[in-house]
């Protein structure tokens, strides 16, 4: 991990963290001399399946994967995290492990806080509370319909509705997403997901080179993607209350 020393995280200023940015003074004081800036490398893993979550990530930009495994080692993507929200939820919840896997796959940079401040903070109750309530519905909403996609709809539309999702996340339509990481994301083979981001981009709809995709055709990608892309992007925006390439705050 590279931590950013001395730099320091002020009050003046707020990170982009939406979640951190939104909170009231008096609460984010109480937070904000805890925060440690760091740099989030790709692949850089944030909790294991069955450890204690040490630290709580903030995303100030970036992506953050929620894998489930098997006991073979074998992974599917059932969530990703931008800086909408953070890294170590059930720490809050005290649930001090997981059984998943939460790992950088998008590089950005964020804030680190030992898990024990955090949750001392969100048992107080006020905003913070109010806010991580509403980030946790909407993991739910996001990993629940993830369970109806793998099992219902089509390689090529889940694909699109990754990408999209990623996108989203990231603010960008530039991605850097490797063969394995989209197999991963599908539950697929790598050749599976070759062909089938051979097929996307024949069809125009996104660039694809060693690793990095760019999205061409947003629109004729939405309206491939299976309906839980427009499921979930629908309760991200009405928790939101905006376009969530976009989000000013949360509902609270």
């Amino acid at each position: 991990m590279n931590k950013r020393s001395g730099v320091g995280v002020g009050l003046s200023v707020r990170p982009r963290n939406l979640i951190l940015r939104q909170l009231p003074d008096e609460e984010f004081a109480a937070l904000v001399k805890f925060l440690t800036r760091v740099d989030l490398p790709l692949g850089m893993q944030l909790s294991e399946p069955n450890v204690p979550i040490e630290y709580v990530y903030f995303l100030n930009s970036g992506l953050i994967s929620t894998d489930a495994l098997t006991e073979k080692g074998e992974s599917v993507e059932v969530g990703v995290i931008g800086r909408e929200g953070f890294a170590g939820l059930p720490a809050l919840l005290d649930q001090p492990q997981m059984s998943h896997s939460v790992m950088i796959q998008g590089v950005g940079e964020g804030l680190r806080i030992r898990s024990s401040i955090v949750r001392d903070e969100f048992i107080k109750g006020g905003a913070f509370q109010r806010m991580v309530h509403a980030f946790a519905y909407l993991q739910l909403v996001q990993i629940s319909q993830s369970v109806l996609c793998n099992r219902m709809h089509e390689v090529d539309a889940r694909l699109a509705r990754w990408l999209l999702t990623s996108a989203d996340r990231m603010e960008s339509e530039s991605l850097n997403l490797t063969q394995e990481f989209l197999a991963q994301m599908l539950g697929v083979q790598r050749s599976t997901v070759t062909v089938a981001a051979g097929d996307l981009q024949r069809r125009g709809m996104i660039g694809y080179s060693r690793g990095k995709i760019n999205i061409l055709d947003r629109a004729a990608l939405t309206k491939l993607a299976c309906e839980c892309y427009r499921i979930v992007s629908l309760s991200y925006e009405r928790v939101l209350q905006t376009d969530f390439k976009h989000p000013p705050s949360y509902v609270v």
